[in-house]
């Protein structure tokens, strides 16, 4: 599918939707507390610069403002970046493959939703590549990824892996990470192994690439059932390393290398230096 029309599916599925509201609701809770104190763990500390590529409605920036972070939103839906700046936050309309933003300025670079819309290996490349310019020597990368092997969990809390058009479905998204002849969602979407992942960030440059789980190995029955929230979160944190892969999210982390940023990479793209 071309990129563009893959993009465009993006921008109009978060239009009609409501990222804004997703992450207050009860079923999505353990994906936000796991989220946020992962993003404790790795983030160098507050005042840091803090570069949120696809920060959708600004909720975690919002988070990360409030604990002292200088956060600024590249977002490709116009939506997302009107409700970021509803919030105060900083908010531009970009792609996470061409960002309007310096090279060497960030502290730490969130991509928590660009990969797993971006089916192409190319194309994640690209939005890599783009992160790691933006980030200073030394600096955290942290993205987000769909785990393909969650998908049975995801069909057992739905009651679904008797039917036999969703195991056709979950094989095919095991074996490609990608169903081109699915729904809407499923054109935009990417789902990824833990050990691709961490390639991807290697293959960019970046160093000491870690995936974990978010979610845990109840995370898609707790969606279902938000009573087990807490008990998710337990075993979510005691499992993220060993049962990465049951998620339903991965939560990767990376640095960038440690050089000098070269003031010839903005030239080049026409940007303005100073």
């Amino acid at each position: 599918m071309p990129i563009l029309l893959t993009m465009t599916n993006v921008i109009d599925i978060y239009t009609d939707g409501d990222e804004d509201g997703r992450l207050v609701r009860d079923r999505d809770q353990v994906e936000w507390a796991r989220t946020c104190d992962l993003l404790a763990r790795w983030l160098p500390p507050p005042p840091a610069v803090v570069l949120d590529v696809g920060g959708g409605p600004g909720r975690y920036a919002e988070h990360l403002t409030g604990r002292g972070y200088t956060v600024t939103i590249y977002d490709l839906v116009p939506r997302h970046v009107e409700q970021a700046a509803a919030r105060g936050i900083t908010a531009h309309v970009a792609d996470a493959r061409d960002l309007p933003a310096k090279t060497g300025t960030a502290d730490a670079v969130l991509l928590l939703g660009p990969l797993y819309h971006l089916p192409e290996r190319a194309d994640r490349a690209s939005a890599l590549a783009e992160a790691v310019r933006v980030l200073r020597p030394g600096g955290v990368l942290v993205a987000t990824a769909l785990s393909r092997w969650a998908r049975v969990f995801v069909r057992a809390a739905a009651g679904q892996l008797g039917d036999p058009m969703w195991h056709e479905h979950t094989l095919t998204s095991m074996r490609a990470g990608h169903v081109e002849d699915g729904d809407a969602w499923d054109q935009v979407v990417y789902l990824h192994d833990v050990n691709e992942l961490a390639t991807e960030l290697t293959a960019a440059g970046l160093r000491d690439a870690q995936v974990l789980g978010v979610e845990g190995p109840i995370g898609a029955w707790a969606r279902v059932h938000p009573q087990l929230n807490p008990h998710a979160l337990r075993l979510a944190e005691r499992a993220e390393v060993a049962l990465a892969a049951t998620s339903i999210h991965l939560l990767a982390t990376a640095t960038a290398p440690v050089r000098p940023p070269d003031p010839g990479d903005d030239l080049m793209r026409g940007r303005a230096v100073g």
